[in-house]
């Protein structure tokens, strides 16, 4: 399979690819812009402009794109009062946004826009300045750092290296211990990085499991364990699922973190040991101290700096850079995928987060590693379940307006005419730009089977 382009530009895809418009106001404030995240990242620095950008083959700076099915002035981008808006230019094959044909839409975050073999995503975006400054991170413990990621990060990594305890805050999925891991890395610390599913271990039993004990401490204690205390020495220990510790250990971890020595069970000397404390929780430490789930002097030494993590639905740019990623850890290291297939993707809500990312990427890279190209068809149901394209743009017509033939008319009308579209067109008495309008992306692929028959 040929690599998309976007697979190349790694790790600089990240930098300078906002389309934005400035209407005037301070440059450091935020404000919309279309990032393109497929099939290629441009580092074409932003440029904040009032009047309309012209976006196409022929377009204006930053919205000059290539590629067959774009037309030459395929859309326009402009500011109208604070809002973002997308206007087709009567073009070839339309503009879509979440998957919708459109004649114009206003823009918000987190829309999916899709102009021929283009896709995009509306952000909140820093700053030209801001963006060509932002330091590239290089992925650490398994993390790969798609645009929104990398900038989340930021603060991890400056922390890295100090002793200051994290909390990372996220949903179920969103790659909190791989953020832990990547933490881990930066920071330097030559000791192992553990991980303890707090959720998973007995109260009976985390005391041990935390402390370690001496053989023969208590019965069945055939031999001793060092624990995960231990085991952590001169590196990281992370909590995963901390607001499921046990009431009772979080007070002797407590003393253990202020003490920097722990108590196997068992021995009458204390141990000296030196760790870094991670921690990982899918609700705020703040309601879990509420609800009486977790010790307020505990939240209080955990807490040094909380990072949340934002759901993949709330980084949808991340999307496309972080598949192909996935797709190269399942084998599948060069796949070319098709532009609605990315659409797809970048519109589903991704419930179970990078994690149902990354079973789908496993499960395209063992059935479809031969195909010539990953298709939407390829997808399950539950993330292909686009609304079907109109077949026109969506306007509204004024009653007793004639209908545009559908593209099975159209599509006979090209068998009668030998694949000739300019005749087709005339035929049902249309223009021949309306008559590509219908047939759609798949315009090339139909004009050549009707001449073939």
């Amino acid at each position: 399979m040929s690599p998309n382009n976007i697979g190349d530009t790694l790790p600089a895809l990240e930098t300078n690819t906002l389309i934005r418009l400035a209407d005037g106001a301070p440059v450091a404030a935020p404000r919309l812009g279309l990032r393109w995240v497929f099939p290629a990242l441009r580092e074409t620095p932003m440029r904040p402009e009032c009047h309309p950008l012209i976006i196409g083959r022929d377009g204006d700076g930053l919205g000059k794109l290539e590629g067959n099915e774009l037309s030459r002035r395929h859309a326009e981008l402009r500011l109208d009062g604070n809002q973002l808006v997308l206007r087709d230019l009567e073009s070839r094959n339309g503009i879509f946004v979440n998957g919708q044909r459109r004649d114009q839409a206003a823009l918000a975050q987190h829309d999916v826009v899709r102009l021929g073999g283009w896709v995009g995503v509306v952000v909140l975006g820093a700053t030209s300045a801001e963006a060509s400054t932002t330091p590239a991170l290089d992925p650490a413990g398994g993390l790969h750092l798609g645009p929104t990621a990398r900038q989340v990060s930021l603060p991890a990594r400056q922390l890295a290296a100090t002793t200051i305890s994290l909390v990372l805050e996220g949903e179920t999925g969103t790659g909190k211990e791989r953020f832990a891991r990547a933490v881990h890395e930066w920071s330097g610390r030559k000791g192992p990085f553990v991980a303890i599913n707090c959720a998973a271990i007995p109260e009976s039993l985390a005391e041990a499991e935390m402390f370690g004990y001496r053989e023969g401490a208590f019965t069945g204690a055939t031999r001793g364990s060092a624990g995960h205390f231990r085991a952590a020495h001169g590196g990281t220990l992370f909590l995963d699922e901390v607001t499921d510790m046990p009431w009772a250990v979080q007070a002797k971890v407590l003393r253990a973190l202020e003490q920097k020595e722990i108590l196997p069970i068992g021995e009458s000397q204390p141990i000296a040991v030196d760790v870094r404390i991670l921690s990982a929780t899918q609700i705020p430490l703040e309601s879990a101290v509420g609800d009486k789930r977790l010790r307020a002097d505990f939240h209080a030494r955990l807490d040094g700096y909380t990072l949340r993590i934002p759901p993949l639905r709330d980084r949808r740019d991340d999307i496309p850079s972080l598949f192909l990623h996935l797709l190269g850890r399942h084998g599948l290291a060069a796949p070319t995928l098709s532009p609605r297939l990315v659409e797809a993707l970048c519109i589903y809500g991704w419930p179970l987060n990078v994690r149902e990312l990354d079973f789908l990427a496993q499960r395209l890279a063992a059935l479809h590693a031969h195909e010539p190209v990953l298709r939407r068809s390829h997808l399950p149901d539950r993330i292909r379940g686009l609304p079907a394209e109109p077949e026109g743009p969506i306007t509204t017509e004024p009653p007793g307006t004639p209908r545009p033939p559908t593209r099975e008319q159209l599509l006979a009308a090209l068998e009668s005419s030998g694949g000739n579209l300019a005749r087709a067109a005339e035929q049902l008495e249309i223009s021949r730009q309306k008559a590509y309008r219908i047939l759609g992306t798949e315009s090339p692929e139909r004009l050549k089977t009707a001449r073939r028959r």
